[in-house]
């Protein structure tokens, strides 16, 4: 390589240095110490881009230019997924999976799985300050404490991901693949839901690397880099850093970010037969924490007021002396003004992949391990809280793929290990203390497909499980009518459980798939964060999903429209039901008896034009409670929509390609959500009411012939619409049991995106 051309790829960095040194003197608050993280971060993606380009003659040659987007294809392009622990074609692969690509996440601006929430329908990622609510199709949980997990299960590179560190950032992505219903036989517990599969982009044999820098509004500054060499034949190296700031979305300053991550990947393949990858990533997340606001109440009264903020600007957190001065709840120390409270946490996670192929079946060994803390403070309304959560994980998983005439055939063993404690007070009164939450277990599963013929297909699955759960702490609160300090609890049981799967597919011709499935999922017992005592216990029945789907996946028009539906109906029992009660200052979980959901999933894409295309997805959602009594009595829930469940769904989403001498070309795309109204909590307090709403983002990009840089702007929220996340039942301050405390999305946000890749 010349040096010339050794100069001409590592200039973008120089010109990125350059305008971040600029941006430095004019931005806002806090931009030294952002300059400062971000300056080194730059700096070793510098060195590790000169070294990396330096090495090319040695390992290999100059990779071709990148296919221009004026391709002579008009055609769809096939997606490769897999969310079935397979490897297979979108089209034929018999679920509703929605895949969305590393690209198209750089492209849309989704920087963590919140992102991804407006890509696809009957879902909410929402915000729970470091945590992340994931809901797909009614199937959620909003209690973010140590010993309730998600239902719904978030996995990296096949490795599940404990809720405590649901928000890590997504850079340097191979994609991210979201498939809803029960997946009991493949992932085991807490996948009853569904499970939302997150893939990091692995090395390959050849040198590159890339950087993407982006500056915004409320100061943002976010870069990111990779680098990928060939250190010898058989091993390559990747690395890749991300690092956030922003100032705060509140009035306070509150809801910031200063944020890095790295990770490292090598992959080594010996031989035609052995194949290993290891990787390591490390995340440091800082800044100040999300305050949530009062809605539903009257600023002056204190009266419920119905969609009303206390401020004008709902992201604004600040109180007034008279609003202070209205009626406050009386178990609680006087309400303060808030203002922005830190927020800290560390994640360390590294895991592997062995395969071995033994001619005409693969052997796949993948282990991890995890640790993390979170300390976030914050204001709860007007009531200063702290929570804190640690988190360690081990897991292993041993699988054996392969056919056998027309028999294709998946069997595994896996075994893991999670142990959670933490701590959550309210203006220092202890709501939940777990010292300890232990959960370990052990399975076995299976799916064999049998082709019958060549266009029919059954496949038969199983998953046995032993889990064993240990918990103990201790309970500050009212009980018996009694109020009791630190009385401790403790709780143990064991859970034996089957899952299934049973479906048929069956192939029209190559553009027409249908299917149809019966498969179960199951989520372990747990405990609530008191003693068990005469009348009262405080052991969760664990909940079961059972599910029934049936779907149609289409090609037509010279491959250029495709048409996919899935119905299903969920039979759905002993649910998970918590809320935190802001004027009772208490957390509680409950089993709702029977739970009923079904719908339509419709996907469309469609290629209008070489140049043009549109997608369209909408998602109709019936969830209710069929039979939902609480423990004594005292009210039922029956006929109640499920939390974060609208009826409807409906995404948009439309580009277009301007053609410019030479090759270049400029994008314009827009994505629009509607979602129809839903209720933030069970018992459907109306301050928790989320009305209709639609959101809209837009980008506009030009693109190099080659696709080897490009520079664009971007807004999102368009509307600037304040849309209701994880939501508690009623205020504190001002006292109203039908208003609510809720986290907020974010605003309206805009800005500037330059990448390069080299």
């Amino acid at each position: 390589m010349s040096l010339k051309q050794c100069y001409i790829k590592v200039l973008p960095f120089a010109r990125i240095y350059y305008y971040i040194n600029v941006y430095k003197k004019h931005s806002g608050r806090g931009a030294m110490r952002a300059y400062q993280t971000l300056n080194s971060v730059l700096r070793l993606s510098t060195a590790i881009g000169l070294a990396t380009v330096m090495a090319s003659t040695a390992y290999a040659q100059e990779a071709e230019p990148a296919e221009a987007a004026q391709s002579s294809d008009a055609g769809l392009t096939d997606i490769v997924v897999t969310a079935t622990k397979t490897t297979g074609n979108l089209q034929d692969t018999a679920a509703a999976i929605t895949s969305v690509t590393g690209d198209t996440l750089v492209a849309q601006g989704v920087v963590d799985i919140r992102g991804v929430q407006n890509l696809v329908p009957s879902v909410r990622f929402q915000p729970q300050n470091a945590a992340t609510e994931i809901y797909l199709r009614g199937v959620g949980s909003t209690i973010d404490l140590p010993n309730i997990e998600s239902p719904t299960s978030l996995n990296f590179n096949g490795i599940y991901i404990p809720r405590e560190v649901s928000a890590m950032p997504f850079f340097d992505m191979q994609g991210v693949e979201v498939l809803p219903g029960p997946q009991g036989t493949l992932y085991g517990r807490g996948s009853l839901g569904g499970i939302v599969n997150a893939s990091f982009a692995r090395p390959t044999n050849s040198n590159e690397g890339a950087v993407l820098a982006e500056v915004g509004n409320f100061s943002l500054i976010h870069g990111s880099a990779m680098v990928n060499f060939a250190a010898s034949p058989e091993l390559a190296v990747r690395f890749a850093a991300d690092y956030t700031y922003r100032d705060g979305y509140q009035k306070s300053g509150a809801s910031s970010a200063d944020d890095f991550a790295g990770r490292l990947s090598l992959d080594y393949k010996p031989n035609d037969t052995v194949g290993l990858y290891i990787w390591g990533q490390y995340v440091k997340r800082s800044g100040d924490s999300t305050n949530p606001v009062t809605i539903g109440v009257d600023p002056v009264t204190g009266a419920y007021s119905p969609g009303r903020f206390l401020r004008s600007n709902p992201w604004d957190d600040t109180r007034t002396p008279a609003m202070l001065a209205l009626p406050a709840n009386p178990n609680l120390p006087p309400p303060v003004a808030p203002s922005a409270l830190p927020t800290s946490g560390e994640t360390f996670l590294t895991g592997a992949e062995l395969t071995i192929d033994l001619g005409g079946a693969t052997i796949t060994y993948i282990p991890s391990y995890m640790r993390a803390h979170v300390d976030v403070d914050y204001f709860f309304g007007a009531y200063q809280t702290d929570k804190s959560d640690r988190a360690r994980q081990w897991t292993q998983e041993l699988r054996l793929a392969g056919d056998v005439g027309p028999v294709e055939y998946l069997a595994g063993l896996y075994a893991y290990r999670i142990k959670t404690s933490g701590t959550f007070n309210v203006a220092g009164f202890p709501v939940a203390d777990v010292d300890a939450n232990r959960l370990k277990g052990y399975a076995i599963f299976g799916e064999a497909k049998i082709n019958a013929t060549d266009a029919l297909s059954f496949t038969l699955g199983g998953r046995v499980s032993w889990d064993d759960r240990d918990g103990r702490g201790s309970y500050t609160g009212f009980e018996g009518g009694n109020f009791v300090v630190g009385v401790p609890y403790s709780y143990q049981r064991d859970f034996n459980h089957a899952d299934f799967k049973v479906a048929v597919q069956y192939e029209v011709n190559p553009d027409i798939n249908l299917y149809a499935a019966i498969q179960s999922g199951y989520q372990p017992g747990t405990f609530n964060t008191y003693r068990d005592r005469p009348g009262v216990t405080n052991a969760i029945a664990p909940a079961k999903l059972l599910a029934y789907t049936a779907g149609i996946k289409t090609r037509s028009l010279d491959n250029r429209l495709q048409i996919n539906s899935e119905f299903f109906y969920y039979n759905y029992s002993d649910l998970f039901a918590s809320a935190y009660n802001s004027v009772l200052n208490t957390t509680q979980t409950f089993n709702a008896q029977k739970v009923e959901i079904y719908g339509n999933q419709l996907d469309i894409l469609f290629k209008v034009t070489p140049n043009d295309q549109l997608s369209l997805n909408v998602g109709y959602l019936h969830a209710r409670n069929k039979r939902f009594f609480l423990p004594d009595g005292s009210a039922n829930f029956n006929g109640l929509q499920l939390q974060y469940a609208p009826d409807w769904t409906v995404g948009a989403s439309y580009y277009h390609d301007f053609e410019l001498a030479g090759g270049s070309y400029i994008r314009a795309f827009v994505n629009s959500r509607f979602e129809s109204a839903f209720y933030s909590d069970y018992s459907h307090v109306p301050g928790g009411r989320q009305s209709s709403y639609t959101k809209t983002d837009a980008s506009i990009t030009y693109y190099s012939a080659d696709e080897s840089w490009s520079i664009g702007a971007w807004i999102k929220n368009i509307e600037d619409e304040a849309v209701l996340a994880a939501t508690a039942v009623g205020s504190g301050s001002p006292l109203q049991a039908f208003g609510a405390t809720t986290n907020l999305e974010p605003p309206r946000t805009y800005g500037l995106r330059a990448s390069v890749k080299f």
